[in-house]
């Protein structure tokens, strides 16, 4: 298998023209022509079109970031048709006016030129809300629809929520006249439980979860972004590599996209087409920072990961990349912290027993001395036991200064530095 003539710099990162790739298979986009339909993807799929197709008002799709929430909700726009106008809205922290703004800028009715000049900019809620029902009614009316999907929504403030479900409200001869898809990490399930949230969360119609895909699943998701970028037949991958993508990237397509792009450009410098663990390795590695010397170092024992890592080094895998010796980050830190437990409590017993043989005296051979005497203060207060409070702030306190804590299912899953434009 020969791929066509590379550029004449073997470090040139552009590895497409190497590989005769069309485009890039791997860029972090939500180009809906590259979703693939894993289990979880094509159930959630059915269910929002199904939920599009019945003229339900609120749907509410929830997974972790780089699920892939934003690339699917594309794609079932996308599905419906010509006669849908549609607004995706990837900024949490505006308010009502500009929410309103916006939406009426993706629909057409103002545009962004107009806006930056002031357009709209004196109207209120009411006033903006009147010109969305209007707008809408007039698709009514030519059987066309309207959908918005507001991404990032664990991050809305209550106050835009409840004007969120204001436009749930707006209704023309027993049909809505707009469609919302709410998109979040999972913990906007939470802040929907809340009080506040009550008449919102009781106009949800459809809840569906995005999960990772399985390792199957990410091997079948690699081939099918390379064969859209016209490369299946011209890069192969070990079975070893992709399951140690699968493992790094915990299957979450974000991830897998942005560790595969980096591994296809050490495949490109060393001048190969056939994907191995030992690339995907220096790729995680370059992702978490590690510096050239230490990758060379690396390549002369090319099955482990055991680089010595910079302190500001970010691990690529969610529990923290295996570092020297093969021992997890997390494993050390509660390793550590179980050795100066165990030693305080050595330390404490020793002094018990030897102070307390000297004060009390009897049943024991030695004595304190007179001159001793008085200088030995009295005995500190017990300490309470810590609440559930006191920990939570300690370990807290702990992940704001950079400790490694255990993964935890069903957590965010966030990296540092991870960014929230696209899922």
């Amino acid at each position: 298998m020969q791929p066509p003539d590379s550029p004449q710099s073997p470090t040139d990162p552009i590895y497409e023209t190497f590989y005769g790739l069309k485009e890039q298979p791997f860029a972090i986009s939500t180009d809906p022509k590259f979703l693939f339909l894993s289990a979880p993807h094509r159930r959630a799929y059915e269910e929002i079109m199904n939920g599009i197709s019945r003229d339900e008002s609120l749907l509410l799709l929830t997974g972790e970031t780089g699920s892939g929430k934003t690339t699917l909700c594309r794609a079932v726009i996308a599905a419906t048709g010509d006669r849908t106008f549609s607004s995706v809205l990837h900024q949490p922290y505006m308010t009502g006016p500009e929410m309103l703004r916006l939406i009426l800028r993706d629909f057409g009715l103002v545009s962004k030129e107009e806006l930056r000049r002031g357009g709209l900019a004196g109207a209120d809620v009411p006033h903006l809300m009147e010109v969305m029902e209007t707008f809408l009614a007039s698709l009514a009316a030519v059987q066309a629809r309207g959908i918005v999907v507001i991404d990032e929504a664990q991050s809305l403030s209550p106050t835009l929520l409840d004007e969120v479900r204001m436009l749930t409200a707006f209704e023309r001869d027993g049909r809505r006249l707009v469609q919302i898809i709410l998109c979040g990490q999972p913990m906007l399930l939470n802040t929907l439980k809340t009080e506040p949230m009550y008449a919102l969360n009781e106009r949800i119609t459809r809840r569906v979860v995005l999960t990772p895909l399985s390792e199957g699943e990410v091997e079948a998701y690699i081939y099918h972004r390379l064969a859209i970028a016209g490369g299946a037949d011209k890069i192969s991958f070990d079975r070893d590599a992709l399951k140690l993508i699968a493992d790094l990237s915990r299957g979450l397509p974000r991830r897998v996209n942005v560790l595969t792009d980096r591994t296809l450009q050490e495949g490109r410098i060393d001048g190969v087409t056939r994907i191995t663990p030992v690339l995907v390795k220096r790729a995680a590695k370059a992702l978490a920072g590690v510096h050239a010397a230490q990758l060379a170092a690396a390549a002369e024992s090319p099955m482990s990961l055991d680089v010595p890592e910079p302190a500001d080094a970010i691990d690529f895998s969610p529990d923290a990349a295996l570092s020297i010796g093969g021992e997890r980050k997390s494993e050390r830190t509660w390793k550590l912290i179980a050795l100066a437990a165990a030693a305080a409590v050595i330390l404490g017993v020793a002094s018990y027993f030897f102070y307390g043989s000297q004060l009390i005296g009897e049943g024991f051979a030695y004595t304190k001395p007179e001159a001793a005497k008085g200088l030995v203060g009295p005995m500190p207060p017990k300490m309470p036991i810590p609440t559930d409070a006191v920990l939570d702030a300690y370990f807290k306190e702990m992940r704001n200064y950079g400790y490694y804590l255990p993964y935890v299912p069903g957590g965010s899953g966030q990296l540092p530095g991870d960014r929230h434009d696209f899922d």
